[in-house]
């Protein structure tokens, strides 16, 4: 099985994706070191698991995100909100921060090889353009294809697209002309 935390000592396959459906300048795009304190109270011992809306909370009146950036937590534990018993990722709608959850988009079979990384890595791009795309105001899409598809199980990430459906795109693109006025 793929190491969530090995994931994280290099996350910048990610980079150009992002850059290129969300319009972001490459100068602009940071990946810092890892927050390694995380308070106490953000984790539910009864679930094992942390309370993802309060993490984001935290996250954005610790890290005080600045208008017009977007920030996208990449974590390696499991989490969850409300009535859900986990979540792939979380994003305050048409807020500064996301987070995205690697514990569950790990594939379960395989030993690492090269196939079950790159399927890892599939589902966490799809992920961060998926809560990313919340940041700028975007809802869940009933289309089962298009990134925006509210993902219940892991494969309905592994079967949708990493592109956003025509109506997706019209909204994202009048979000992205006002996010960068």
């Amino acid at each position: 099985m793929v190491n969530g935390n090995k994931i994280l000592e290099d996350i910048s396959f990610i980079i150009p994706t992002l850059l290129t459906v969300f319009k972001f300048e490459k100068d602009t795009v940071i990946i810092d070191k890892p927050v390694s304190e995380i308070p106490k109270h953000l984790f539910d011992g009864k679930r094992n698991q942390y309370l993802s809306d309060h993490l984001l909370s935290w996250l954005q009146q610790t890290l005080k995100p600045s208008n017009g950036t977007k920030l996208l937590a990449v974590c390696s534990f499991d989490a969850y909100f409300g009535n859900y018993n986990f979540c792939f990722g979380e994003a305050i709608i048409g807020g500064k921060v996301a987070a995205v959850y690697l514990q569950r988009l790990l594939p379960q079979d395989g030993n690492g090889d090269n196939k079950v990384l790159s399927l890892l890595q599939d589902r966490l791009i799809k992920e961060a353009i998926h809560e990313l795309g919340h940041t700028f105001g975007l809802r869940h899409c009933p289309l089962g294809s298009c990134i925006m598809y509210k993902s219940k199980t892991i494969l309905d990430t592994d079967i949708k697209r990493r592109e956003f459906c025509k109506i997706c795109i019209r909204t994202l693109a009048n979000s992205i002309g006002s996010h960068l006025k």
